[in-house]
């Protein structure tokens, strides 16, 4: 929050050094383009999975190893969740899941098997509601530590990755997120945008064209806020993406495999 307030004195003093040096009559437009330009710094600090601004995130592997990062988000499902893991399992493949607290509690037997076949588990709020990115320090903390309690309540162990709805980072996510230490912020590079209505050749076509060493691509495995209710075009595409992969040489990994959130 700190920052935010930062940008926007930084902008205020701009704007007196260009009114003074300039002269009043470029007074409109210099705060045009100090506005737009505060603005879309703010936009992209948000909304940019590589913005480490108000979180610290990791965005991509660290590696110039050949293996990449599946992730999906908002499960798990009963019907899309089972799908997913056979896919995966058949091509011995492994990914990580950022589950919902709320739906992990509904169905902790896929959390387990999640677990069991070497997946990594992260979470994704208890809720995924509209007002996680303009809660109140304590309501976003909520949000966060009620996900972990249900997650670790199933596995016996605290979830350290975590990812936020949309990815977003906002001032007050970023205030919340200062009073849970110890977790991981993940975001990605490719997206299948498969969260909205789309289909199985889209999805391949977008996450394929970012397909390379270090890349975390988000799917989805479960509904979020706004989003299309069917899933049927991200299993239809995880089998060809996974192919695809073998076919570049690269391998499917979690993030616990490749040492992300992983505690010293």
């Amino acid at each position: 929050m700190l920052k935010a307030f930062a940008i926007k004195g930084v902008a205020l003093v701009t704007w007196l050094a260009a009114t003074w040096t300039l002269g009043a009559e470029w007074m409109v437009p210099a705060i045009a383009a100090i506005a737009t330009a505060t603005i879309g710094f703010l936009v992209w600090a948000i909304v940019s999975p590589r913005s480490r601004f108000f979180v610290p995130v990791v965005s991509r592997l660290s590696t110039a190893d050949p293996i990449v990062a599946l992730t999906f988000d908002d499960g798990p499902d009963p019907v899309v969740t089972p799908q997913i893991l056979e896919v995966l399992a058949a091509h011995r493949a492994r990914a990580t899941f950022f589950v919902l607290g709320e739906r992990a509690a509904r169905h902790p037997e896929l959390i387990q098997r999640i677990h069991r076949e070497g997946h990594s588990v992260g979470t994704h709020t208890q809720h995924h509601l509209l007002r996680f990115h303009f809660g109140s320090p304590t309501y976003v903390q909520r949000e966060i530590e009620a996900a972990i309690s249900v997650v670790a309540g199933i596995l016996r162990t605290s979830p350290t990755l975590f990812r936020p709805p949309q990815g977003l980072r906002t001032p007050c996510f970023a205030s919340g997120w200062s009073r849970t230490p110890g977790l991981t912020c993940v975001t990605w590079s490719v997206r299948g945008l498969d969260s909205r209505p789309t289909t199985a050749e889209a999805i391949v076509a977008r996450v394929s064209r970012g397909l390379r060493p270090g890349a975390i691509v988000t799917l989805h495995d479960g509904t979020g806020l706004l989003g299309g209710t069917d899933r049927a075009a991200t299993v239809a595409a995880l089998a060809s993406l996974l192919s695809e992969c073998q076919r570049r040489g690269l391998r499917c990994v979690s993030l616990g495999d490749a040492g992300v959130g992983v505690r010293g």
